[in-house]
């Protein structure tokens, strides 16, 4: 109802903005001589635009209509997708429009000139990528919930889905007008406008593949409890679930390392590209772009570091546990813990529990804990005698996995997607430690 209200509002408010406009253009027409040529049928158009345009209040109004034309797209939109927001929503978009609007947006006064045509192109382009920002931080957080939630259909998770692919296409669509823009002004200061927009782009992408493989799942879910219809389906499901799952993970992990450099990449441009335009004049704010350079430059290197520590600690994760027979499968009813999901293969613990490989590194990628243990019992992870190749080697390699562990994943997630100094939430950890 508080999403109808204020929807209402705004387009009360553009409705008196857009009479008020219409009133100041008609007075002044009114009180403007008449243009010559007008009264022998010749063309006076551009005669009563420029007298219109020329009025500083009208082009006040002009943007005045604009920004609650815009308001009142956006919640429309974000009704239509999200239809009411919960007060912790709210406030995550408010926190993230804010840290995006001073992290980005607080340096181009340094170097965007002081004209109206210059601010009126900046402030749209900052506005819109907020835009973008907030729809795509509440579609990850809302399809996160729905994820953990039992009761989530296809249909729902969809609705909300759907607002990554508007951000994508609006995201794409915003960049060829700015190609077309840069090809008409020649001018090295319309470069910042790529940056942003192509890391927002590619962190949409990569959100995209990663709740694309979870609509996938809420749909097979929803198949196989429709009915005895589906049973050929369910069969077919569990026999490539394990395989399939594994693929996915390593899919989503390589690819979202790669999506963190490029993000990391696109504000090192950004912030470095201000810093050459502006040129080396040796004031604070000089001192303010070197840190964040710095800072970004450290969680680059950090995020290699922290990636190769990852790799060589699932890699071990493989060998140092023994697969699961088929009888053991049968026994524990052919269900992972983690996911719920069948098990064709599975890794098994020395508290006798199995998993799927690839649920077992997404619970140890996570970091959430300083000794590694059983998802189910809380046991130790080690191994247990009667499942050992080589005690001496088995043990040893146990212990370089609780080690690479301990020192590496908890380290695994680093900043740097809207800023190299923020904090990010923890709810978006899904997008590197989902395996």
């Amino acid at each position: 109802m508080a999403a109808v209200n204020s929807f209402y509002v705004a387009a009360a408010s553009t409705a008196a903005s857009a009479a008020a406009l219409q009133w100041w253009a008609g007075s002044l027409l009114d009180g403007a001589p008449a243009p010559r040529g007008a009264a022998d049928g010749g063309g006076g158009g551009g005669d009563w635009l420029s007298t219109v345009l020329g009025s500083r209040v009208t082009v006040a109004l002009l943007a005045n209509l604009a920004a609650h034309v815009f308001l009142v797209l956006i919640l429309a939109l974000k009704t239509l997708f999200f239809v009411q927001l919960t007060s912790s929503e709210t406030r995550k978009v408010l926190e993230h429009i804010i840290n995006y609007v001073l992290y980005k947006g607080t340096f181009l006064p340094l170097v965007v000139p002081p004209n109206s045509r210059q601010i009126i192109l900046w402030s749209s382009w900052l506005g819109l990528l907020c835009s973008l920002k907030m729809f795509q931080s509440l579609a990850r957080e809302r399809l996160e919930q729905l994820n953990a939630s039992p009761s989530a259909t296809p249909s729902r998770y969809f609705r909300v889905y759907s607002a990554l692919l508007l951000v994508l296409s609006a995201d794409v669509l915003w960049i060829k007008l700015c190609v077309g823009f840069c090809k008409s002004c020649n001018s090295k200061l319309f470069w910042l406008l790529f940056f942003e927009p192509l890391s927002i782009g590619f962190e949409t992408l990569q959100s995209i593949m990663v709740h694309g493989f979870q609509l996938f799942d809420i749909w097979q879910r929803h198949l196989m409890d429709s009915g005895a219809d589906y049973l050929d389906f369910q069969k077919s499901y569990k026999q490539a679930a394990g395989s399939f799952s594994e693929w996915r993970g390593r899919l989503i992990r390589h690819f979202g390392f790669v999506i963190d450099l490029i993000s990391l990449l696109m504000s090192l441009g950004h912030y470095s590209m201000i810093f050459w335009l502006r040129g080396m004049a040796f004031h604070l704010v000089d001192a303010v772009l070197l840190l964040n350079l710095r800072a970004l430059i450290a969680s680059f290197l950090k995020r290699i570091k922290t990636y190769v520590k990852l790799r060589k600690a699932l890699s071990s994760l493989d060998g140092a546990l023994p697969d699961a027979t088929y009888d053991d499968i049968c026994a524990y009813d052919d269900e992972c813990a983690i996911c719920r999901g069948p098990m064709a293969r599975a890794k098994k613990l020395s508290c006798n529990h199995l998993f799927h490989l690839a649920c077992l590194r997404s619970w140890l990628d996570q970091g959430l804990m300083d000794g590694y243990s059983c998802p189910t019992c809380r046991r130790p992870l080690s191994l247990s005698s009667e499942h050992t190749r080589s005690s001496a080697a088995e043990v040893g390699n146990v212990q370089l996995i609780a080690e690479q562990l301990n020192m590496g994943l908890n380290q695994q997630r680093v900043p740097g997607h809207e800023h190299p100094i923020e904090h990010q939430n923890p709810s978006d950890a899904v997008w590197s430690t989902d395996a």
